[in-house]
């Protein structure tokens, strides 16, 4: 049960906003407090950001520099799931893949390093070459799991990657996206849209490049 955001823009851009966005939601926002720490994958061109933090997002006072596309993520621990900073997203791969996700997997196979249903997630999706291989992963992953839900956000290759999918709850699963390249977990102005529940969007540059419900 967490907070996410992910930005993909043309050029590099302040991100501070969108980390004070995150900092609300989590401090303010639907089931609030996430207060299980948080973490930040961010690029700009050759740059990359990646940190993670164990205290709650809400006490965290920090400027960030520009970036071009990147995601943030405010964990609130599942009931009986472990909180340490092993289980903080984003999860990140050799290749470059970025990972956060939102909602609980029960069926989970949690004997990996992280003992995280996430980082499973993670690990049965993420080894794609094309769109329809991850959406077959997905479908899959889909397929054979019971959960609250399966929202995640994801770079790679410039892309940031967000599917919205869940079991229960919508007020809090639904994502919600601007076409400017923003993807927050919750609605944070008028021109924001909410994701439809099966919908994957890819954006690159800033801009939309795929969006269909799997």
């Amino acid at each position: 049960m967490c907070r996410m955001l992910g930005f993909s823009f043309k050029d590099k851009q302040n991100v501070n906003d969108l980390f004070k966005n995150l900092q609300d939601m989590a401090q303010f926002g639907i089931k609030s407090p996430h207060p299980h720490g948080a973490g930040i994958f961010a690029v700009n061109g050759n740059e990359i950001l990646y940190h993670k933090w164990e205290k709650p997002i809400f006490d965290l006072k920090i400027c960030l520099p520009e970036f071009e596309i990147g995601i943030m993520h405010a964990r609130k621990a599942s009931p009986n799931f472990p909180i340490t900073y092993l289980q903080l997203h984003p999860f990140i791969d050799e290749k470059g893949k970025a990972f956060c996700h939102n909602g609980t997997i029960y069926t989970a196979n949690r004997q990996n390093i992280f003992k995280s249903d996430s980082f499973d997630y993670f690990v049965s999706i993420k080894d794609f070459e094309t769109i329809k291989e991850l959406i077959q992963n997905i479908q899959k992953f889909r397929a054979g799991h019971k959960y609250t839900g399966i929202n995640f956000l994801m770079t790679f290759d410039k892309k940031l990657f967000a599917y919205c999918d869940y079991k229960e709850d919508p007020v809090y699963y639904t994502m919600w996206f601007s076409e400017k390249g923003v993807v927050s977990s919750e609605k944070l102005n008028d021109f924001f849209i909410p994701m439809k529940k099966g919908e994957l969007i890819i954006f690159e540059r800033g801009k939309i490049v795929f969006d269909e419900i799997i």
